[in-house]
C-alpha cells in the first residue's frame, strides 16, 4: 500500500494565528494580518510557484502602506512556526520500516520547501513527493493529483492520502483514493492499522 502525506499540519505545524500572537500582534492585529497576508490570494500564489517571497512582500508592501514594517517582520520569521510534529513523524518512520510507499503531495512555497527540505532528514524516507510550486497546481486542483499518478506509476486503489483538510480528500476520492482525514497521530494509526490489514 501506498501511503501518501501532507505536509502542513500533518507532519509540520502550520500555525499563522499562534505565529503573529507570538511577534506580540493583538487579536485584531493577528485577525488582519492573518487574512492579508496568510489567507490571501497572493498567498496562494505562492503555493501555486507563480511568484516569490520578494515580489509578495513588495505587492503587499504598497498595497498596505501603513502596515509595511509588520509584513516585513512577519515574513522575515515565518519559517519559524514550520516544526516537525514528532508523533507524526514517529508513525512515517515507523511506515518505512514495515515496507510501505511514502509519498507527500502539498501545497508548499518554493522558499519555504527548500527550507524545510534541507532542514529535515525525515524528508528522505518518501519515495516520491509533488509539491504544489513545481507544478503550478494546488490542492484540489485534479492536476496536482495527476501529476502524483503519473509521475510514479500509482494506482490509487492501492493507496491512501492523509491530509487535514476535507475538500483535498474529496480532491483524491475522485481519482479514486483512500482517504483518512488527519486530526491526531492516535486516530490517524488507528484507520490506517484497519485500511492496511
Amino acid at each position: 500500500m501506498n501511503v501518501v502525506f501532507d505536509i502542513g499540519n500533518v507532519l509540520l505545524s502550520y500555525r499563522p494565528h499562534e505565529y503573529l500572537r507570538g511577534l506580540f500582534f493583538d487579536e485584531e492585529h493577528v485577525k488582519l494580518y492573518g487574512k492579508i497576508i496568510f489567507g490571501s490570494n497572493l498567498w496562494l500564489d505562492l503555493d501555486r510557484g507563480i511568484t516569490n517571497e520578494k515580489k509578495v512582500v513588495a505587492q503587499l508592501t504598497t498595497r498596505y502602506s501603513e502596515h509595511s514594517a509588520e509584513i516585513r517582520r512577519i515574513f522575515a520569521h515565518w519559517y519559524s512556526m514550520l516544526t516537525p510534529l514528532q508523533d507524526s513523524i514517529e508513525l512515517l518512520s515507523n511506515l518505512k520500516e514495515e515496507g510501505h510507499s511514502l509519498y507527500a503531495l502539498s501545497n508548499f512555497h518554493r522558499e519555504a520547501f527548500r527550507y524545510v527540505r534541507s532542514k529535515y532528514p525525515w524528508f528522505d524516507l518518501f519515495d516520491g513527493m509533488v509539491i504544489s510550486y513545481e507544478i503550478n497546481a494546488i490542492k484540489p486542483e485534479p492536476e496536482i493529483y495527476e501529476a502524483l499518478i503519473d509521475r510514479y506509476g500509482l494506482d490509487p486503489r492501492q493507496s491512501v492520502f492523509i491530509d487535514d483538510v476535507r475538500a483535498n480528500l474529496v480532491g483524491a476520492e475522485v481519482f479514486g483514493f483512500h482517504t483518512i482525514q488527519f486530526t491526531s497521530v492516535k486516530e490517524t494509526t488507528q484507520k490506517l492499522t484497519r485500511l492496511l490489514a
